[in-house]
């Protein structure tokens, strides 16, 4: 409440406090004292050299050296098979032979910096301890109770893979907080990389021979089918070959045409002497006449009319030819195939992809990181640039509003 005089100075006339008496005192306040605070040199302290001094602290006395090893490898395949390795594309050749694949050593250079590698190192080396001890700053170390998903974003920061396309050469650097560590952590890495090729390698020459097998287990299966197909038509018809009976037909019919020819000859003679009525001649005719009968049988028996509905061998030619064609060209493809085999399974055991490294992990005599000065200045240089930034839009702001 407050007491306002009216026109009667004795009379006292009590009515609230309206909040428009208080507020316009209470803004002023506050924008004199945001006014205060954050005036163009206290800002510029607050903004920036607040910052700049804790940064200096923090990167002076507070960061943790991490210290970095650095490897150099190539993947090689020797021993290669050119019959099997059409697929395969070629960006190189090394100095004593091998093949150099760009794309296997992508695949190194990828499972790297997979989640199937940092299981392994926590299981294998307990790489969770390696990031996560008191010996690293709080800002640079890995949370105690870090997820197995925080743990791999962590390791693809304190890692990197570089490969050359040219050449597949690849470059492999590990961050660690010790240079003990740094190393132990890259062999570990290598190694896992080494047993992931080595597995693949295996693998590979395992699918070749398997899938040679399979095909010559499918050729051996159809080349068997056509054998008992035609041992079967050959029960049921009685003839073996029938072009072998065929071409036997032919040379008893020659013969019986020949036997016919010399008894015409000498019936021709006892014709020409009267003597077509003696028993010589008649011996003669009945003998032609055999022969005639004798001639015609088998020559049914190859072509034309026959009775009993025997079949004949040109019938059966053409069914014959077709299983033996089929036969032919399985038993082809099965003697390829095994060829194939053979060929398979000398090229595994020639054919080998390892990592070939040629610039091992030393151990490294300092800390690369963090690169104090350098992200000081950054930091500050930053900070002073976002103030000066927004100092003008706040003066551009407050002349529009004059």
């Amino acid at each position: 409440m407050s007491l306002q005089i009216g026109h009667d100075p004795s009379t006292l006339v009590a009515r609230p406090l309206d909040a428009s008496d208080v507020q316009p005192s209470q803004s002023g306040v506050i924008s004199r004292v945001l006014g205060k605070i954050f005036s163009k040199p206290n800002s510029f302290l607050i903004f920036v050299v607040l910052p700049s001094v804790a940064a200096a602290i923090y990167y002076s006395m507070i960061a943790s050296n991490q210290y970095v090893t650095e490897t150099r490898m190539i993947v090689r395949t020797i021993g290669v098979s050119e019959k099997f390795d059409t697929s395969e594309t070629r960006e190189g050749r090394s100095m004593i032979g091998g093949d150099s694949l760009t794309q296997d050593s992508y695949i190194v250079a990828n499972y790297l910096k997979s989640p199937e590698i940092v299981r392994k190192l926590q299981s294998e080396i307990n790489l969770r301890s390696f990031y996560a001890g008191t010996s690293a700053d709080p800002l640079s170390r890995l949370a105690e109770d870090a997820s197995f998903e925080d743990l791999f974003r962590y390791w693809k920061s304190q890692v990197d893979t570089y490969v050359d396309g040219p050449s597949g050469i690849i470059v492999f650097t590990v961050r660690a907080f010790s240079a003990e560590s740094s190393v132990l952590i890259t062999n570990a890495a290598l190694q896992s990389a080494n047993q992931m090729v080595d597995k693949i390698s295996e693998r590979a020459k395992t699918d070749l021979v398997a899938r040679v097998e399979g095909d010559v287990t499918a050729s051996l299966a159809d080349y068997r089918l056509a054998l008992d197909n035609l041992r079967d038509y050959q029960n049921k018809t009685g003839i073996f070959d029938p072009l072998s009976s065929a071409k036997m037909l032919s040379e008893i019919i020659g013969k019986l045409t020949e036997q016919k020819l010399q008894l015409a000859v000498s019936l021709s003679s006892l014709e020409a002497a009267n003597a077509s009525n003696s028993a010589r001649a008649r011996e003669l005719k009945r003998s032609i006449a055999a022969i005639d009968e004798q001639i015609a049988i088998r020559q049914n028996s190859i072509a034309g009319a026959q009775e009993g509905g025997d079949l004949q061998l040109s019938a059966s030619l053409t069914e014959f030819s077709r299983l033996e064609t089929r036969r032919i060209v399985a038993q082809a493809i099965y003697e390829s195939n095994v060829r194939n085999l053979d060929t398979a399974k000398s090229t595994a055991l020639r054919r080998s992809t390892f990592m070939s490294i040629f610039s091992n992990s030393n151990l490294p005599d300092e800390s690369v990181y963090p690169d104090r000065f350098s992200n000081w200045v950054i930091l500050t240089i930053g900070m002073l640039s976002l103030w000066m930034t927004a100092t003008l839009i706040w003066m551009s702001v407050e002349d529009h509003r004059v």
